[in-house]
């Protein structure tokens, strides 16, 4: 039953690893099944094997300092930013005063439906038709805001 236990914890370990090393739905299933291996190496031990739970704190011992390790590793060779996005949106993009744009005309650069882009002198903005279809280069005017959202009615006479 030791040498099960064993096989367990390390497949637990080779488990999790796996899961680090390949982010995703799949690595999602290695993940749980390395935590289920974690925890049935640790069962095993304790009931089956003659002073488990010095197996089991050693157990503990052994992924925690392979997580270390693990973490040290992925930290050094940059692999976490390609993981993880570590750059700030938000700075990149300028506040538009939404509410300034009410009764200001533009034109359409993408269909409407009822979603898409509109262009108020250079600025271009993403825009809510409120349901009707419009096709591309229609003139628009924009009529109301709300919080995040332009809302525009087409110019008669298009």
């Amino acid at each position: 039953m030791l040498q099960l236990s064993i096989i367990l914890l390390i497949i637990g370990i080779l488990a999790i690893v796996l899961e680090l090393l390949m982010p995703g739905f799949d690595s999602f299933i290695s993940g749980a099944v390395g935590i289920m291996a974690l925890i049935a190496s640790a069962i095993v031990a304790i009931l089956f094997v003659p002073g488990g739970w010095m197996i089991v704190g050693i157990n503990v011992g052994v992924v925690g300092i392979s997580g270390y390790i693990i973490y040290r590793y992925i930290r050094r060779k940059q692999f976490h930013g390609k993981i993880i996005l570590s750059e700030n949106l938000a700075e990149d993009l300028p506040m538009l005063d939404l509410a300034g744009l009410v009764g200001k005309e533009g034109k359409v650069i993408t269909p409407l439906r009822p979603y898409g882009e509109v262009d108020f002198n250079g600025v271009r903005v993403e825009v809510s038709s409120g349901g009707p279809l419009v096709d591309p280069g229609v003139r628009v005017r924009a009529v109301a805001t709300d919080s995040n959202r332009v809302l525009v009615n087409v110019i008669d006479g298009n």
